[in-house]
């Protein structure tokens, strides 16, 4: 087999480093439609020739448990024969997404049975994407693969698993002949709160009414300490007697826990199942410790 020789990778320094500040910039969060949208870049890195390059990055945790609800990875690839490559996405619990297998494998046509034979990538990896990463191969333009690509299988494998952990990024150039690097890599993770663990977002948890939130706070009742009346971190006598005070009918009033303007039998008894007394923990996402 023979591939064209790769083009000046010295000369590319300056293209290099605007994708550095790409990249750093890419690391600060942003609030979209209520959910956070943050970036973790891969270090950029050689792909050896007929080898494989393993990168890793770690997302740490947040202080309250998110989910993740979408899924985008950026990557800049030079290398002079993209029908070489193949490209994984690994999840810190295992999960493998296969963003780039080969593409023009079967032939699309390219003399030889090699695949795609153009130069370098610059894609954005979308389950939204119109064009699939294993069939966009433009011969005559560099860089051959650009754009928002579908990954060979799909991102959706991620969502719904907490984001925290180390991400491993699998770059393989499966024929001897010529080698590459990766100049820009970056996971993109739509994040939502998810408090109660269950891999849905809260916000969903509340629409679909799996879980309740009677205070109107945003926050599922399960996870929320609505009985802790005077918010000193302890469900005890001073909010037994707050609710003791309101008790009848009471339109928008803390006390009402059930959020049915009244304070009754069913308001006194989620304050007695949260009851801590004094600093400790309790049900109904009541922890004072």
């Amino acid at each position: 087999m023979q591939h064209r020789t790769s083009g000046g990778v010295c000369g590319r320094v300056r293209e290099v480093a605007c994708l550095t500040m790409v990249c750093v910039l890419l690391h600060l969060a942003q609030r979209v439609h209520g959910d956070e949208l943050s970036s973790w870049c891969f270090t950029p890195s050689s792909i050896p020739d007929g080898g494989v390059r393993t990168t890793m990055v770690e997302v740490f945790a947040n202080a309250s448990p998110q989910v993740i609800t979408a899924v985008r990875v950026s990557l800049h690839i030079h290398h002079p024969w993209v029908g070489d490559l193949t490209v994984r996405m690994v999840h810190p619990s295992g999960a493998v997404v296969l963003l780039l297998d080969r593409p023009g494998l079967p032939s699309l046509g390219y003399p030889g049975p090699w695949g795609c034979g153009g130069d370098d990538l610059s894609v954005w990896f979308s389950d939204f994407a119109s064009v699939s990463s294993e069939t966009l191969c433009l011969y005559a333009t560099t860089p051959t693969m650009s754009g928002s690509v579908r990954p060979t299988t799909a991102l959706a494998a991620l969502v719904g698993r907490a984001p925290q952990g180390v991400w491993t990024l699998i770059v393989e150039d499966a024929v001897a002949g010529d080698a590459g690097s990766v100049t820009l890599a970056c996971l993109e993770l739509t994040l939502a709160d998810d408090c109660n663990g269950n891999g849905i977002s809260d916000a969903v948890d509340l629409a679909n009414g799996t879980s309740s939130d009677a205070n109107a706070d945003g926050v599922p009742d399960e996870c929320a300490c609505v009985a802790d009346l005077n918010g000193d971190g302890v469900v005890g006598a001073i909010d037994l007697a707050t609710l003791l005070s309101a008790w009848g009918e009471c339109a928008n009033c803390a006390a009402d826990l059930t959020g049915d303007d009244r304070v009754f039998a069913d308001d006194l008894a989620i304050l007695l199942s949260a009851w801590t007394g004094t600093a400790g923990s309790s049900a109904n996402g009541c922890d004072s410790s």
